[in-house]
């Protein structure tokens, strides 16, 4: 029981900025309070506990690297995906039944020491249970100035080494295949639905593009890895978030992220990087400073999408001008009514690519003027919100280290950074 309940939290990456002793204290005071919260004989709800609260921060990419050891490197990308997910299934399945037995159980940390570089940590934990009492050793490591558990000992064994000789010798026995097979019968996938929805953004977004745009196709993909079906809506910005508030939505496919949005919605990692750059009639405008001089000192303006994201690079009472579609923004720019457009570099290509006669009128920028990444996004009031991104996350990570991703990026052959 007590090893099953330890790997919750060692697989926990939860953070915190103060020190590893403070982190295992907060991670037990959470659970304690959880735990104290739903009736002692309700399975359901104690699933429930770790799929919302605590699922959604497991590292699982970086625990299956470590449980399949030299299997991982051996594995296809859809074995890797389904261990993932099955492995998920079968940590949560076990920890929902310890929960219900540690309920009354009590805790005391006793001593915390650090290595010579004051990198790593292991605190030093009572766990007790009316007669019974056993130390558990917290080992905890720094990144830049967060502490994160990522293992846990029990009479000096650690728990990670455990399962991995587990699968190990299961592995030798049966093969991969059939071991993955096993596992996943035991703890099968489910097959979600999501419903994305996104506005019309060539060649990102688009009905008539095959494969109906980079952003689309990619996503889709990656929810596919993920154990998700998805169906998609083309529909305006606006009505996308309307559609998310009244739950006709899931999530919208494509989003720049700033600090108003961040209030209510749940980005994703970026899986691209959009590059920024300004159009104009006359001289090529190449940096940051050159564009925000021209809005606040020369008082030029600047035509920008409606309900786009463009954070702080729009100095205050700029002149801007919004529009809905960006064929009349590059009309009205081209017939000088406009001073300049800021828009991604290869939905401008697209669009100027498209339209000869106002091409010859316009220029675009040398190089970009700023890089704003690109996520999926959730409102944090989904039910699922936090599942779902964490799901995508562990599943980007596996697809971008994999050849149908090459294959994806070459197919569009679009500018970007991120890559």
């Amino acid at each position: 029981m007590y090893r099953i309940f330890f790997l919750l939290i060692l697989f926990s990456s939860v953070h915190c900025l103060a020190n590893p002793e403070q982190l295992v204290r907060d991670t037990f005071k959470h659970l304690s309070h959880e735990l104290s919260t739903i009736p002692a004989d309700s399975l359901e709800e104690t699933v429930k506990i770790i799929k919302n609260k605590l699922e959604p921060n497991l590292d699982m990419e970086r625990i299956s690297k470590v449980v399949l050891a030299s299997n991982w490197k051996r594995a296809s990308l859809e074995q890797k995906n389904r261990f993932i997910q099955c492995f998920t299934r079968q940590l949560v399945h076990h920890q929902a039944e310890s929960f219900q037995q540690w309920q009354s159980g009590e805790w005391e940390i006793q001593s915390t020491t650090y290595n010579d570089s004051g990198s790593k940590a292991a605190v030093k934990v009572l766990l007790s249970k009316q007669d019974a009492s056993m130390e558990i050793i917290m080992r905890l490591y720094k990144s830049q100035e967060h502490w994160y558990i990522y293992d846990a000992s029990l009479n000096g064994i650690s728990l990670l080494k455990q399962f991995r000789d587990d699968f190990s010798i299961k592995i030798e026995r049966h093969g991969l295949g059939k071991t993955l097979a096993r596992l996943c019968q035991q703890y099968p996938l489910e097959i979600k639905t999501l419903y994305m929805a996104a506005n019309e953004w060539p060649p990102f977004i688009g009905r008539s593009i095959p494969g109906r745009g980079l952003s689309v196709e990619l996503v889709s993909q990656v929810f596919k890895l993920a154990g998700y079906q998805v169906e998609m809506t083309f529909t305006p910005w606006r009505k996308v978030s309307e559609g998310l508030s009244e739950g006709k939505f899931d999530l919208s496919v494509a989003a720049w992220k700033n600090k108003n949005r961040q209030k209510t919605l749940l980005f994703s990692m970026p899986y691209f990087h959009n590059q920024l750059v300004v159009i104009t009639t006359d001289k090529n405008v190449d940096t940051l400073a050159e564009f925000q001089r021209r809005l606040s000192q020369d008082k030029q303006s600047v035509g920008i999408m409606q309900d786009y994201a463009y954070g702080e690079l729009i100095p205050k009472k700029s002149q801007t001008v919004s529009h809905k579609k960006y064929t009349p923004l590059l009309r009205k720019l081209a017939g000088k009514k406009l001073d300049m457009a800021l828009s991604d570099l290869n939905v401008a290509q697209y669009y100027l690519n498209s339209h000869a006669n106002l091409k010859t009128h316009l220029k675009i920028s040398k190089q970009p003027i700023y890089s704003r990444s690109l996520h999926i996004s959730m409102l944090k009031k989904h039910p699922v919100a936090h599942k779902v991104i964490s799901d995508f996350n562990r599943a980007l990570k596996v697809f971008q280290a994999s050849e149908a991703n090459k294959k994806l990026h070459a197919k569009y052959k679009l500018n970007s950074n991120s890559n």
